[in-house]
């Protein structure tokens, strides 16, 4: 999955959301044409990704996925910067584990 957004040449980030960006309603998409921008991002899909994550194995993303699950049925253009910010945060972190 995030082949498919050309994510896995980023610059891994040490956080999951960046430090002091506010995400509100009032970013979710007013008119049909800015909606229809954003129909063709996968954004539920990814979101699910990061939620099985956040259950699974990735404790810290636990904030971060409650804040963008706010924004589910209706992202906008800086959510989606957001949950891909997230994403690339993830791929820095996918060697990480638990050692017993």
């Amino acid at each position: 999955m995030l082949d498919k957004f050309n994510m896995s040449k980023c610059t891994p980030v040490s956080i999951p959301l960046s430090p002091g960006l506010t995400l509100s309603f009032d970013n979710c998409p007013t008119t049909n044409q800015k909606a229809k921008e954003m129909l063709n991002t996968p954004y539920c899909k990814a979101l699910g990704l990061l939620m099985w994550l956040q259950v699974a194995t990735q404790l810290d993303l636990l904030y971060t996925v409650n804040i963008l699950s706010h924004f589910v049925h209706n992202p906008g253009k800086q959510h989606w910067s957001a949950l891909k910010h997230t994403l690339v945060y993830v791929r820095g972190t996918i060697y990480y584990g638990l050692v017993y």
